[in-house]
């Protein structure tokens, strides 16, 4: 399972800090501009709903002052007597405009381009048309009818059932000065009139390439021109919620679905125009609405994308700034740990760390003062056991060799001394003289192993060749040795040191190495002593037998450490052993 440092904690624990922050930053401004997108779009469309509304009353107010003027003026009063008083012919019949001479009136000046045609009509159901246009595009007896019962002037919705063609009326009854009805003056509004103020195709009315304004009358067909259909009027239905809404007196805004079947945002409201239950709307695309909000929502990850990695970058450097100390404390424990009292953390920093890394100094000093003053016990009792030992085989080997020595040579003197005076040459005699040989022999080997008598009278150099040629002639192993200088100027303690180093070494040739060969080079040169043993056995594996007790190489290293020396084991298996030690022998011992 892979380990976690504090590193990767704290990079993590920001980097999802700051994700789940950039998230709902993120999140909140796209909600925000949206909802401010849609809320200007609203306002838009209302505006522009509001002003379409102000524009078509203003019109239809303008075309009712128009038809009142007309109705009493004293030029529409002469034609209409001048009607009233030609003869009667089948209801309705248009008459020649020529008859009358009207280039003058004040009809002409009113007979806008708006207006289709305007109509005269006589008590006597004649039909006098003031403008070109003579065909017959009106009701005139419904007209009629609706406008005797009238007190005021009537617009005249579009009607599918009635109509001959597409045309827009307003109609006002004429009177004389007793207010008795004398004839019906009508006129025709062009669809143009009212498409000129509802029917924009142009992006920059504020419609954008998809809105639209338009009509619509009870029967929910429209009374205006579709942006996007051909002959919509009275072809087009608009069933849609808006138009629901309208017509339950419900004006307002909303997200709907058009007549078309697409998304819009819609504005709504009725249209304040007498005898006219028309509903004025204005719509543009949701789609077109919303291309500003996924612009900024790509804007809003793209921010969100480079402040993350701004703050990933930032995060990292911080907590690898905040974690270095932090690691250099845990790598120094681990020094600490393999022994290495070495080591010093500088500080840069005053808050807790700091104080933590100043603590942290503070305790190595502390335990390489005790450790010195292990090391200094340990060379002590080290150095009173071995001083000991030496003591101890100095003294055996004094008492071997003056008590137990002397009273062998005693008694074979003695033995030698009878054996010619009784002359007796028997072989018991003689393998008994043989035994005493031995028994000597073999307290002289003790003796010389306790104490080598040749160490204290003639140096180290000889003392090691003879243990040297010892292990020739005893064993199958050939001791190569070379000697550099004499070391005569060593003290007499140091010698038995460096002796008992090399003894120990041969007995771990001897007992482990398997070896055929092996050498030894004493050297004694600037104030050092330099022993190398080399043998051709078996080897081993150092980092296997690092910590493999082993009283030989212990007793090799306490002894080196003894003499403030240095020591190298370098061995391969199959590839012999080598030992290199060196010792400053005119360093003062502590």
């Amino acid at each position: 399972m892979r380990r976690f440092s504090i590193t990767d904690k704290l990079i993590i624990a920001a980097f999802l800090l700051s994700i789940i922050i950039i998230v709902i930053v993120a999140s909140f401004s796209f909600y925000k501009a949206k909802i401010a997108i849609l809320d200007r779009s609203f306002d838009q469309i209302n505006s522009v709903r509001v002003i379409k509304t102000n524009l078509l009353e203003s019109f239809f107010y303008n075309c009712k002052k128009d038809i009142q003027l007309a109705a009493v003026s004293s030029d529409i009063q002469n034609i209409v007597n001048k009607i009233n008083n030609l003869n009667g012919t089948p209801d309705f019949t248009i008459i020649n405009r020529h008859i009358f001479k009207t280039n003058n009136l004040f009809v002409n000046k009113i007979s806008k381009e708006y207006y289709h045609n305007i109509y005269i009509v006589g008590r006597n159901k004649l039909v006098y048309p003031v403008k070109l246009n003579s065909k017959k595009t009106i009701n005139y007896n419904l007209l009629w009818n609706k406008n005797i019962a009238s007190k005021s002037v009537l617009f005249n919705d579009f009607s599918k059932t009635e109509r001959l063609s597409k045309f827009l009326t307003i109609s006002s009854k004429i009177t004389d000065s007793l207010n008795n009805p004398i004839g019906l003056i009508v006129f025709e509004i062009l669809q143009d009139a009212i498409d000129t103020i509802m029917l924009n195709n142009e992006p920059a009315n504020g419609l954008g390439a998809s809105g639209e304004s338009y009509l619509v009358g009870p029967d929910y067909l429209m009374r205006s021109s579709s942006r996007f259909q051909t002959n919509s009027i009275l072809n087009t239905l608009v069933k849609t919620e808006a138009v629901d809404s309208i017509f339950d007196n419900k004006p307002g805004t909303k997200v709907i679905d058009d007549y078309r079947g697409i998304k819009v945002l819609s504005s709504y409201s009725k249209i304040k125009i007498p005898n006219l239950n028309w509903a004025v709307i204005v719509e543009i695309d949701f789609e077109e609405v919303t291309v500003p909000i996924y612009k900024i929502r790509s804007e809003i990850i793209f921010i969100s994308i480079f402040i993350f990695l701004i703050v990933l970058i930032v995060i990292i450097v911080l907590s690898k700034k905040i974690t270095y100390p932090i690691q250099k404390l845990n790598q120094a424990a681990h020094e600490v740990g393999t022994g290495n009292l070495d080591i010093e953390i500088h500080n840069n920093s005053d808050d807790e760390i700091g104080e933590l890394t100043e603590t942290f100094n503070q305790m190595i000093v502390k335990l390489k003062k005790q450790t010195k003053e292990l090391e200094i016990e340990k060379s002590k009792s080290l150095r009173s056991l071995f001083d000991g030992q030496e003591t101890e085989r100095q003294r055996l080997s004094r008492e071997l060799h003056d008590s137990l020595g002397q009273l062998l040579i005693g008694l074979k003197l003695k033995y030698e001394s009878s054996l010619n005076q009784s002359k007796l040459k028997s072989n018991s005699f003689s393998e008994l003289s043989l035994l005493f040989d031995k028994t000597i022999e073999e307290t002289r080997r003790i003796s010389n192993n306790l104490m080598p008598a040749a160490l204290s009278e003639f140096g180290l150099a000889t003392s090691v060749r003879n243990i040297c040629n010892e292990i020739t002639e005893t064993t199958e192993i050939t001791v190569k040795y070379e000697t550099e200088g004499s070391g005569n100027d060593i003290d007499l303690e140091v010698k038995i040191y460096l002796f008992r180093i090399i003894q120990e070494a041969l007995t771990n040739i001897i007992k482990h190495a398997d070896a055929k060969n092996a050498s030894i080079c004493l050297s004694f040169k600037n104030d050092i002593v330099t022993i190398k043993i080399e043998d051709d056995g078996c080897g081993f594996d150092l980092s296997e037998n690092k910590n493999v007790k082993s009283n030989g190489l212990n007793n090799i290293k306490d002894r080196v450490a003894l003499l403030s020396g240095k020591l190298e084991i370098i061995s391969k298996i199959r590839k012999g052993t080598k030992i290199i030690i060196k010792i400053p022998f005119n360093k003062k011992r502590k």
